[in-house]
């Protein structure tokens, strides 16, 4: 699950950073203790290091030393990175006249199914009960 800005921001007011050392962070909340390395980019939720966002805790630090997010997400989720999968040009298909159709695949006719699947909500099946046998 992601949190939005607004979530983050009402779930870190009940975080308590503690720093253990330069990049190590203790993190508790909800009877829960959470440790942040921002060094190495981990925390022991593991959603830090398995989808390369901010977690909830590591954001939590990230707040109160006054550090960008920037640094600590994956390149993937940047604005720039999403921009650049739109460069690619797509060419156009030719005219349908100068298509090159192998012989196999235009010799295959596809017919319409048999059924017509009769419209609105399908009714339930549902088991008669005993008595009315």
């Amino acid at each position: 699950m992601y949190l939005t800005a607004a979530m983050l921001i009402k779930y870190n007011a009940f975080l308590l950073v503690k720093p253990s050392i330069e990049y190590l962070y203790t993190v508790n909340g909800a009877g829960r203790r959470f440790i942040v390395c921002l060094k190495n980019k981990t925390c022991s939720c593991r959603m830090f290091q398995l989808d390369e966002m901010l977690c909830p805790h590591a954001w939590a630090v990230i707040k109160k030393k006054n550090l960008t997010a920037d640094d600590y997400c994956s390149e993937l989720f940047k604005p720039q990175t999403v921009v650049k999968t739109y460069d690619v040009a797509v060419d156009s298909l030719p005219d349908e006249h100068e298509w090159k159709v192998p012989t196999y695949i235009s010799k295959d006719v596809v017919l319409p199914t048999r059924y017509k699947r009769p419209p609105g909500r399908p009714k339930k099946k549902r088991d008669k009960p005993l008595a009315s046998w």
